[in-house]
């Protein structure tokens, strides 16, 4: 007998915003661009603060839109908390949870999603950030990121990332996504969305009980191969904690199914999975959520 706990996703994405009382947070460049692309699929709440073409224009100092904040996060929580703090807080207030989205290491999504974080703090609405790494190439950014993540993690009732250097082969293998850019977007979007709808559908702080969460996809004929795909492309190096691991099938997964999984994730990580039953009418693909101990990824 199984010990895994069985929820039920009960709303499909992609019904009227009205339905939906999270609302999800682009900060910065690539956060908004990835809140765009949930907006073009999606009819989800949405808002984005960046330096410019944005709901909420965060402009630095200089006034120079074209190179923003210049990697300086400060600066950038300076302006969102302290002088835009009024216009946050009343674009956020009445939703049930916040989800912000950002790359780190830019400058203007930090700050943008710590101040972010505050704002929700204030409200008492809880705060989930969605967040990634640049790759190694980026020498600078990355040595930023670095800095910063600790610091997002501390706001962040639950925080999810990626790094981009374990999502180039996931991207080029199994969702086959084209450049690397759209690829790491394209999986931030689904990341998002995923989290946005759980955080509608479940008791969302009880199922994700840990504080850190890395996440992957897998695309097989079967829900067990999909599992197993997923499991050997994390998007962040993971060194998984004693919590347990949550799998998110597209459509709903068989009890032999479910029993078949479960072996294959305690034999492979030593957890025990938690199901939420996907609302697709078919499709063997998942989503799984892996709790991690966070570090560096650029660590031995």
């Amino acid at each position: 007998m199984s010990s895994e706990r069985l929820w039920t996703v009960a709303c499909p994405i992609g019904r009227n915003s009205d339905m939906y009382s999270a609302l999800v947070v682009g900060c910065g460049g690539a956060g908004c661009r990835v809140v765009s692309r949930i907006c073009a699929s999606f009819d989800f709440p949405a808002l984005r603060i960046n330096v410019s073409d944005a709901d909420i224009n965060v402009v630095p100092d200089s006034g120079n839109t074209d190179v923003g904040f210049k990697g300086d996060r400060d600066e950038a929580y300076y302006h969102a908390m302290f002088i835009h703090n009024e216009e946050i807080v009343e674009k956020i207030r009445g939703h049930s949870t916040i989800i912000g989205v950002a790359a780190l290491g830019g400058g203007t999504g930090a700050g943008a999603i710590i101040a972010l974080a505050q704002c929700a703090r204030s409200l008492d609405i809880p705060f989930i950030s969605v967040v990634y790494m640049p790759w190694k190439f980026e020498t600078e950014r990355r040595s930023e990121a670095l800095k910063e993540l600790p610091d997002v993690q501390k706001v962040s009732d639950r925080m999810f990332l990626m790094d981009n250097e374990s999502a180039k082969e996931l991207g080029e293998t199994t969702i086959n996504m084209g450049r690397a850019l759209e690829g790491a977007e394209l999986l931030m979007k689904h990341a998002a969305v995923k989290v946005a709808i759980l955080a509608e559908t479940t008791p969302f702080l009880s199922l994700m009980s840990s504080r850190c969460y890395t996440f992957s996809y897998g695309s097989e004929s079967s829900l067990l191969g999909s599992v197993e795909q997923a499991l050997a492309f994390p998007l962040y190096p993971t060194d998984p904690v004693g919590k347990k691991v949550v799998i998110c099938p597209d459509a709903p997964a068989s009890d032999l199914e479910r029993e078949l999984v479960v072996k294959t994730v305690a034999d492979r990580t030593g957890l025990c999975p938690d199901f939420v039953q996907g609302d697709l009418e078919e499709g063997n693909g998942a989503f799984i959520f892996l709790p991690i101990s966070y570090r560096s990824p650029d660590s031995s």
